[in-house]
Order: C-alpha cells, then structure tokens, then sequence
C-alpha cells in the first residue's frame, strides 16, 4: 500500500512539470504584430500613420535628440591652483587652491581643511589674488576700488593685470552665458548652451584714471594724453602692432620711461 502510494504521487509530479513546458511545435493564429513594441522610448515618429492604432486625431508625444549640451565653462581657467589671496585688512593666504568665476565675478576658495567645501570670497575684503597655472603662466588679478570712472561696478570688479607701473594696462575678463536656441520655428539652430569669453583693455593712468581702450597704437596714445609726438615715433620706430597686448605693454612702458 505505501509503495503504490509513493509510485502514484511521483507520476502526478512528474505529469504537472511535463505539462508546464511550452509546445513549440505550435504558432498561435491569434497573436498579432505590434510594430510598437519594438520602439525603443527615444525615437521621434514622422507621422500617426507609423503607430498602430493611432487616428488622425491621437495626441503624440515625442523626444526632441536635438540639443547637445554645455559647452565651456563660467571659469576663468577650469581647474583648482593653488595661489595667494592679499586681503584689503593686510592678511595673506598663501598655497591655497582657488578659481576665479568670471560668469558671475566672484573669487571661490576651496577649503581642504573643512570637508573640502568652497566658499565665495567676499569680493569687498579681496585686495588681489595670484596664481600659476598648470602650463606655467603667472596671473594677478587686482581690484581697483580707488579708481577716477563713472562706472562703479568696475571699482569693485576684478582686473587681471597685464602691466602696472605708473601707468597700468588691465584686462577684464567675462564671461557671458547663451542658451541654446533651436525649438521655435525662427530660431536661430544653435543646439547647444554656451559660456563664451568677452574681454575688454583699460588704461589705468597716473592720475588714476580709469578709462577703457582698444589695443591700437592711436587709441592708446590718445588715452594717455601727451607724449604724443614721441610715443608715435616710437612706434614708427619699433615697428609695433599694437592690435597684440606684448606690443600694447611696450608702448605704455615707453610712456612711463618719458
């Protein structure tokens, strides 16, 4: 009696696992094609006649794959260097990593002692900051609170000075942000967002005067006022292009030599 009971109860078993396998010697008639099952979420559909279904008044919602993205960057230079920050109190920090914003002006120190946060640098309190780069070349960017001009932003931005002696040649580096611009049928098809650089020379005279100019040998002469005679026969002379900051630079220190 128990040997039958176990023979009939692994054949019950053994029939319920047999049954459970899939006949695949057998197509269903009753299954149909669905085109759409096979698109991928991403893809953008050129009509309703390509979905199954669909009327010509069905609601489609497609992806736009047009945009590509950020390009550059709101940092004067990308990357952490490690420089010195002179506050207008006196202090100095030195070997400190920090990036200068240019988008948005400010001076951002990376606290390595503290988590390795950062921190925007009250620009009021900054005298300068100064810094070399990964590929050598040596920054100093200073603020000119003192500065004889009209507009006060500029006495409380950042300059990166290229010369300074009596006289000073200063750059402001900025840097403007675009939005991408391509959704709308008058658009102008730019698929991409966009940190661009715009730069701009000021004459720091040594009245302190603050005025902005062109790199030309004319516009920079004209700025400075007199000399003019001799700063013109020094460029005849030198034969300077003074479209370049190296030539620009020369001829100011001429001017400060006179």
């Amino acid at each position: 009696m128990k040997s039958f009971t176990l023979t009939a109860l692994f054949s019950v078993l053994f029939l319920g696992v047999f049954a459970q396998k899939p006949d695949t010697t057998k197509t269903r008639s009753d299954q149909q094609y669905n085109p759409n099952a096979q698109r991928n979420g991403y893809e953008t559909y050129q009509s309703t006649s390509q979905i199954v279904g669909a009327g010509p008044y069905t609601m489609v919602n497609t992806i736009d794959h047009r945009y590509e993205g950020l390009r550059g960057s709101p940092y004067f230079l990308p990357e952490w260097n490690k420089g010195q920050i002179e506050m207008m109190a006196g202090q100095n920090y030195k070997d400190v990593p920090i990036k200068f914003d240019a988008y948005r002006q400010q001076l951002i120190l990376l606290r390595t002692w503290v988590g390795s946060d950062s921190i925007i640098v009250n620009s009021s309190q900054v005298k300068s900051f100064q810094f070399n780069s990964s590929d050598g070349h040596f920054y100093v960017f200073r603020r000119f609170p003192g500065a004889k001009t009209d507009d006060e932003s500029l006495k409380e931005g950042y300059f990166l000075v290229l010369y300074q002696s009596k006289s000073a040649l200063l750059k402001r580096v900025v840097k403007t942000f675009r939005k991408a611009d391509y959704k709308n049928p008058y658009s102008n098809d730019i698929r991409y967002d966009e940190f661009k650089p715009v730069s701009s020379y000021y004459l720091l005279k040594p009245d302190q005067t603050l005025v902005k100019v062109k790199l030309s040998d004319k516009a920079i002469i004209e700025s400075l006022g007199d000399r003019k005679e001799e700063l013109n026969a020094f460029v005849k002379a030198e034969k300077l292009n003074v479209k370049t900051e190296a030539d620009a630079i020369q001829l100011i220190t001429k001017y400060d030599g006179l």
